[in-house]
C-alpha cells in the first residue's frame, strides 16, 4: 500500500472521527456505588458551635416579591440563594476563564433549585414562597472549613426548612429539605436550564444534554431525544443533571426519574426526582480527575470515546497531567506526544515502507502478468497472490501501521476535543486558547502543506498524481474548523513524519540498492 492510499485511508478515519463527535453520543459502561450520605451536621447543629457575634440572624418576615437575596462564596464559586422559592439565582465558577466577564453556570435572572415537596398524597410547590433567613454564617466569602445557609417558611400550614451546606475545596453543596411532617419525595427545578459556556454556542449544545447514571450506564437525552416538548424516564439513580461541553450540574441522591423538555433556544431544562430530602448538589468542571475521586460513576461525563478506546484515552490524557507537573504548557506536551508517537511507531513504519519498497520490485512482474491475464481476472488474481508468496511479500503490511495506530488516534482526537485542561490553555504567540479553532488558520494551512510534501515524496504511481493534490486540500478545509490543539498535533505529526519518511528511504535504498525516491 502506497502512501497515498494511506492518506486516503487516515481521511476517511478523520471523517469518520469528526462524524461521531459531531453527532453521536458516545456509549458509557460502568457501575460505581453512590454514597448518598451528607457529610455534614445539619446546619443548626453548625449554627450553635459558631460564636454568636459572627452569625447574621435576620428576622422572619413575610415579603410578597423576591427582595432578598443571600450571597455565598467560597475558594471555588461564589453565587446568591434568593428569599423567594430559596432556589439559587446565580452560581459562578472563579477559577475558569470566559469569554464574558464572568462564567456562569446558571441563566441570568433564573432560580434554579426550586423544589416540590410531596408529603403524602399532596405536592407543595415552593415557586412562589417567600423564604426567610434562620442563619447564615460566615460565606461571604466562607471563613472556615464548611458552613451553612438555612432559610424557613410556612407552606400550606407546615413549618419547612432548606439548608445549604458549602465546604472549602469542594464543588460539591450540601442540600436538605426538612419539616415537622414526613417527606416522601422532592422535585428539584431547573426550568430555565443551565447557561452555555463557550463562544462558539453550537458545539456546546453539542453537548448539551440531561443524563441520569444507573445501571452501569449515563442516560443521555439530548436535544434529538425530546418528543413532543418533554420526555420523562423513571428508574432508580444515583445521580441526575444537565451538561455542557465542559461543565456539569447535577443532584446525587436517591434518584427515581426526570423529565427533559425543549427551551426555545435549544437548550432542555429538567426537573428531578429523588426519594430523600437530603441530595448533594455538585456545579462544576468536567474534570477526570476531580469526578474520580467523588466514586460515584460521574467520572463516565468525560467523552473518552468509543468503549473499546476509553482506556487508551485515560492512559495519554492521565500521560499529559503527568507532564504537566514539569511543562505548564498543554502545546508543548502536544508536541512531546507527537514525538513520542513517531518514535514509538517508527519499527512499524520502516516495515510499512520496507513492504512497499517490495512491493514497487515486483512492479514490472505485476504489469507482465496483468497484460498475460488480461481477460481473466480471477486467474489473474490468483498469479498474482502466487507471485507475493514466491517473493515473500505480504501486500497488507503496509496497512499494519496504520490500522495499529488508528485506536491511539481515535483516543487522542477524543482527548484534544473534549478535555477541560485544553480549554483556555495558551501555546504561544496567536494561540491564547488550545481548544478552539486558530483564528487565523495558520496551522490548518501549515497542516494541508506538510500533507502535500508527504504525499509528494512517496508518489510513485503517476496515476495518483491528482491525490498528492486533492487530499491536502480536502483535508486542510476540514481542520479549519478544529481545535488548534487537534491542529498543532497534526502539523507536529506531519512535519515528523516527513523526516522520518527521508530518512527510512535512505535506509531501505542502502538495503536493496533500489532509489525508492
Amino acid at each position: 500500500m502506497n502512501n497515498n492510499m494511506r492518506m486516503f485511508i487516515l481521511f476517511g478515519i478523520i471523517i469518520l472521527v469528526f462524524g461521531y463527535y459531531a453527532y453521536f453520543t458516545p456509549k458509557v459502561t460502568r457501575t460505581v456505588t453512590v454514597d448518598t450520605t451528607i457529610v455534614a451536621d445539619t446546619a443548626v447543629e453548625i449554627a450553635e458551635e459558631e460564636n454568636p457575634a459572627e452569625n447574621k440572624k435576620i428576622e422572619s418576615v413575610k415579603q410578597s416579591q423576591d427582595t432578598t437575596v443571600i450571597e455565598f462564596e467560597t475558594d471555588l464559586y461564589r453565587g446568591r440563594i434568593s428569599s423567594l422559592s430559596g432556589g439559587l439565582s446565580k452560581f459562578e465558577l472563579l477559577n475558569f476563564k470566559s469569554y464574558k466577564e464572568r462564567l456562569s453556570l446558571l441563566p441570568e435572572y433564573s432560580k434554579s433549585m426550586q423544589i416540590v415537596v410531596t408529603i403524602g398524597n399532596t405536592k407543595h410547590d415552593f415557586s412562589n414562597v417567600n423564604f426567610s433567613v434562620i442563619y447564615s454564617g460566615g460565606l461571604s466569602p466562607l471563613r472556615t472549613e464548611k458552613d451553612s445557609i438555612v432559610l424557613g417558611a410556612e407552606v400550606d400550614g407546615i413549618m419547612f426548612t432548606r439548608t445549604y451546606v458549602f465546604s472549602r475545596g469542594s464543588y460539591v453543596v450540601e442540600h436538605r429539605i426538612s419539616s415537622e411532617s414526613s417527606i416522601s419525595s422532592v422535585e428539584y427545578l431547573f426550568e430555565e436550564g443551565v447557561s452555555l459556556t463557550e463562544k462558539n454556542e453550537a458545539d456546546d449544545i453539542l453537548y448539551y444534554s440531561v443524563n441520569a447514571y444507573s445501571m452501569n450506564n449515563v442516560i443521555k437525552t439530548k436535544q434529538k431525544n425530546v418528543k413532543n416538548q418533554e420526555t420523562s424516564m423513571s428508574g432508580d439513580y444515583s445521580w441526575m443533571g444537565i451538561q455542557t461541553k465542559y461543565f456539569f450540574t447535577g443532584l446525587l441522591g436517591e434518584g427515581k426519574g426526570y423529565t427533559a423538555g425543549l427551551l426555545e433556544d435549544k437548550r432542555l431544562y429538567g426537573t428531578f426526582s429523588f426519594s430523600s430530602p437530603e441530595v448533594r448538589l455538585y456545579m462544576g468542571p468536567i474534570d477526570y480527575k476531580i469526578l474520580k475521586e467523588m466514586n460515584n460513576g460521574m467520572d463516565k461525563l468525560p467523552d473518552f470515546g468509543w468503549p473499546i478506546i476509553q482506556p487508551i484515552s485515560k492512559v495519554i490524557l492521565g500521560f499529559m497531567h503527568f507532564l504537566y507537573r514539569y511543562i505548564h504548557n498543554y502545546g508543548v506536551i502536544i508536541i512531546i506526544i507527537a514525538l513520542l508517537f513517531i518514535a514509538i511507531f517508527s519499527p512499524l513504519t520502516f516495515k510499512s515502507y520496507s513492504a512497499m519498497s517490495r512491493m514497487q520490485k515486483l512492479q514490472p512482474q505485476m504489469a507482465e502478468l496483468k497484460k498475460k491475464y488480461e481477460k481473466d481476472p480471477q486467474r489473474l488474481n490468483t498469479e498474482t497472490m502466487n507471485l507475493y508468496k514466491k517473493s515473500g511479500v505480504n501486500p497488507f503490511t503496509g496497512c499494519l501501521p496504520m490500522f495499529i495506530q488508528m485506536p491511539v488516534f481515535f483516543a487522542l482526537y477524543a482527548i484534544l476535543k473534549t478535555t477541560i485542561e485544553l480549554r483556555y490553555a495558551p501555546f504561544a504567540f496567536w494561540l491564547t486558547d488550545l481548544a478552539s479553532k486558530d483564528p487565523y488558520y495558520v496551522l490548518p494551512v501549515l497542516t494541508g502543506a506538510t500533507m502535500f510534501v508527504s504525499q509528494k515524496l512517496s508518489l510513485t504511481d503517476q496515476s495518483q498524481k491528482m491525490m498528492v493534490y486533492i487530499m491536502p486540500i480536502m483535508l486542510t478545509f476540514l481542520f479549519l474548523s478544529l481545535p488548534s490543539g487537534i491542529n498543532l498535533y497534526w502539523l507536529t505529526y506531519n512535519l515528523l513524519s516527513v523526516v522520518q519518511q527521508v530518512i527510512i528511504k535512505r535506509m531501505i535504498n542502502k538495503q536493496t540498492g533500489v532509489q525508492n525516491g
